[in-house]
């Protein structure tokens, strides 16, 4: 059977919105069992962590931005669109976003000067990483 690129991103979307009310729907359930257990603290406490993973998101969105126009041109901004929504979210943070974002097309594009099957697997995989990413801060910081 034959996947035409727009049936794909309705998959996909499909798969990050219920993705998102899973990790929403865990979060909330867990959350009486984390108020009984002291919490794990990672290497980065509190907002020292979500700035790392805005950070993060950020770099992953820049470089997958490069990818994309690099490989289905220009006029695709899906990935910048979806910056712009996070600056907009995170107003304080826009700095710290907007130079994530241009490290991570500058690096893409140092990597990949011509779209081939090793540049669309790298922005297959940034995907998946933004997608991690987003749902960690998600569990974490749903409500913000």
């Amino acid at each position: 059977m034959l996947h035409t690129t727009a049936a794909f991103f309705h998959y996909r979307s499909a798969i990050v919105f219920r993705a998102t009310l899973l990790s929403l729907a865990l979060a909330a359930t867990s959350f009486s069992a984390a108020a009984q257990q002291p919490e794990r603290e990672s290497p980065l406490r509190g907002q020292e962590w979500y700035e790392a993973q805005l950070s993060e998101l950020a770099e992953v969105l820049g470089g997958s931005h490069y990818l994309r126009i690099l490989c289905a041109g220009r006029g695709d901004q899906r990935w910048r669109d979806a910056m712009r929504g996070v600056i907009q979210r995170e107003r304080r943070h826009e700095a710290t976003l907007v130079e994530g974002f241009n490290r991570g097309y500058r690096n893409e594009e140092t990597r990949f000067p011509t779209c081939d099957a090793s540049a669309e697997q790298t922005e297959a995989e940034l995907r998946a990483r933004g997608l991690r990413v987003s749902q960690a801060l998600s569990a974490r910081y749903g409500d913000r």
